[in-house]
């Protein structure tokens, strides 16, 4: 008899596994740690990220240039691995919103791979993504000098919307080719295209936006803020 086909479990990270976006938090976090003086370029920091929110510059400058202006030109994989470490281990478990942590549990108990996407760096996403015990991850790859140093350029373009699809499509392709179910968890808009690879598409938040929204799109509500959010899917 043929086995059945796997099951997936897509999570975004930033307001959907966690309750606070990372990027911006990761790099002043490792900043006060490691070097306290790089707080001092906080006002070029917030010029850079007001030119973003202006749309003077899109994700693919913004995220390279702060990364480079906090942490320096570039990460040794023992330092990346260490900051990554102790970052995860701040923030999980307690960013990680109850009905969070109780879906993750449920689809672990189902038997579904559970995979993260996100758009933040791969050098710390990683690291998140292991205490959370996830199966894999997708996210920002940033390039490596011949030392292996992680660098500040991204290495291709940002994991976001219509690329975070592609990159889960092309996971999905070479891991769980013919999954019997997909399902999807994610706060944004943004995330639509990885969406409509699901069968199954939960917007979290708690919001009449959000709940406006999904009703138009035929996507499902997660308040990730109850307990009781893992529970919702009885019957489906």
């Amino acid at each position: 008899m043929t086995a059945p086909a796997s099951r997936v479990a897509i999570y975004d990270l930033d307001r959907t596994v966690l309750r606070k976006p990372t990027f911006t938090l990761f790099l002043l976090w490792a900043a006060a740690r490691e070097a306290p003086w790089r707080l001092l370029l906080l006002p070029a920091l917030a010029a850079l990220m007001i030119g973003y929110a202006l749309r003077l510059y899109g994700r693919d400058r913004f995220k390279p240039a702060a990364i480079r202006l906090m942490l320096g030109r570039h990460l040794t994989p023992a330092r990346a691995a260490r900051l990554a470490a102790r970052f995860a281990a701040w923030r999980v478990p307690r960013d990680v919103p109850p009905g969070a942590q109780a879906c993750i549990a449920r689809d672990r108990a189902e038997g579904y791979r559970l995979l993260m996407a996100t758009a933040a760096p791969e050098f710390y996403a990683g690291a998140i993504a292991d205490a959370l015990d996830f199966d894999a991850i997708v996210a920002s790859r940033h390039q490596r000098d011949t030392n292996g140093n992680w660098l500040p350029m991204l290495d291709g373009p940002n994991c976001y919307g219509a690329e975070k699809a592609r990159r889960v499509a092309e996971w999905l392709s070479a891991h769980a080719s013919g999954a019997d179910h997909i399902r999807a968890y994610s706060d944004h808009i943004s995330d639509a295209p990885t969406f409509a690879l699901a069968d199954e598409s939960w917007l979290v938040g708690r919001s009449d936006k959000i709940v406006r929204l999904a009703a138009q799109r035929g996507w499902q509500v997660a308040d990730f803020e109850e307990a009781a959010a893992g529970a919702v899917a009885e019957g489906r």
